[in-house]
């Protein structure tokens, strides 16, 4: 009976324990599937977070800079994109054509010419110059279309369209793109000619005469033998010749230019080239200073004027110098009566050499102090 009893006492504790144990398993299941849920809410919350962190990080590196505006001219804007879309062109075209790409000139000289041909397209209709269409697929044709006789000619018409489409793919525009760099790259010409024409073919001129000397070389000797020479010259002739006779025995110039004893040729007094502005100030039959060999830092240079003529006539080398310098001031010129806005920094410039670097393999000379650089706009 007694047995009887605490089997009954004991199966009523099991059955407790039993119902305990469901409920503590019911408990611990349901804690682990909250657990399990909060977890999947965690790690999707962080994979969200960092799906967002990749994607702001791509288009902070690859959508916005492409598209910040770096050059404004009154209501017109062009981006880090449009410039880089130039420079590939300029990169791939000297590639294609098998000519020289200087990255950190490159750079610069596109800045400025996206400025200039805007200027120029923004006032091109109050000078009635235009650019048709049937002129642009003329000067695209030239480029491919080459030939000194007919047949040959006729041959690289029919590779035309095949060589262009190649082309356009090189240099990574569509052919909208590029007909519209070729208008501009016309515009700019037509403009050229026009201020051109007010440009006199007969200026002043100074006849000019060059000594390349090495930095170690026997610079004193030469130059007192110059300057006795020159204090008994009375003539051009006579200056011309105390000159040769010097540039043959010390000058270490190219072998043309020794054989010309030294004579570079006529410069207009308005010339800008390399060291105008050091020969034109220059008295006539009086050896310059030594000026730094820009070509060649071992060397160092020096000039004479022989002679001048106040009415000369330009050759066309020089009158083609002389119309793009007359473009250039009369774009200078007109920037004031237009609003532009230039931004360019160390990390646009690094930015576009990258840009550039992945299409083509440079090697940019470094371009110091350009932090903030506003290009005098």
């Amino acid at each position: 009976m007694f047995i009887s009893k605490n089997l009954t006492l004991q199966n009523s504790d099991n059955k407790k324990l039993q119902t305990s144990d469901r409920r503590r398993l019911a408990v611990k299941g349901r804690t682990n599937s909250t657990r399990q849920k909060l977890s999947f809410i965690i790690i999707g919350g962080a994979l969200v977070i960092i799906a967002a962190i990749l994607a702001v990080g791509y288009i902070v590196a690859f959508v916005m800079p492409p598209r910040e505006v770096v050059v404004k001219v009154n209501d017109t804007n062009y981006s880090r994109g449009d410039l880089i879309k130039a420079l590939r062109v300029r990169q791939e075209g000297a590639k294609f054509f098998g000519m020289d790409f200087e990255a950190s000139k490159e750079i610069f000289e596109a800045l400025q010419l996206f400025i200039e041909d805007e200027i120029l397209t923004q006032v091109a209709a109050k000078w009635n110059i235009t650019v048709t269409e049937d002129e642009i697929n003329r000067q695209i044709e030239s480029l491919f279309i080459i030939g000194d006789t007919e047949f040959e000619i006729e041959i690289f018409r029919r590779d035309f369209e095949e060589r262009y489409k190649d082309y356009l793919n090189q240099i990574r525009l569509s052919e909208e793109e590029h007909r519209e760099v070729t208008r501009r790259s016309i515009q700019r010409g037509k403009f050229r000619e026009f201020i051109g024409e007010q440009v006199p073919s007969v200026t002043e001129h100074v006849h000019v005469h060059r000594i390349v000397m090495p930095i170690s070389g026997e610079i004193d000797i030469m130059i007192s033998k110059i300057n006795d020479g020159l204090r008994e010259a009375t003539t051009p002739a006579e200056r011309q010749l105390v000159w040769k006779d010097v540039t043959r025995e010390f000058s270490w110039d190219d072998a043309e230019v020794k054989r010309l004893g030294g004579d570079i040729g006529w410069m207009p007094t308005s010339s800008r080239s390399t060291y105008a502005d050091k020969i034109i100030s220059l008295p006539v039959g009086e050896i310059s200073e030594p000026i730094p060999d820009v070509e060649n830092p071992k060397s160092i240079l020096f000039f004479m004027i022989s002679e001048k003529d106040t009415a000369r006539q330009l050759s066309i080398a020089d009158l083609e110098d002389q119309k793009s310098l007359a473009l250039k001031t009369w774009i200078n010129n007109e920037r004031e009566n237009h609003e532009i806005y230039a931004r360019f920094d160390s990390e646009i410039y690094t930015w576009l050499l990258d840009q550039l670097q992945q299409t083509n393999e440079v090697t940019p000379t470094p371009a110091s102090g350009i932090d903030g650089l506003n290009l005098g706009l």
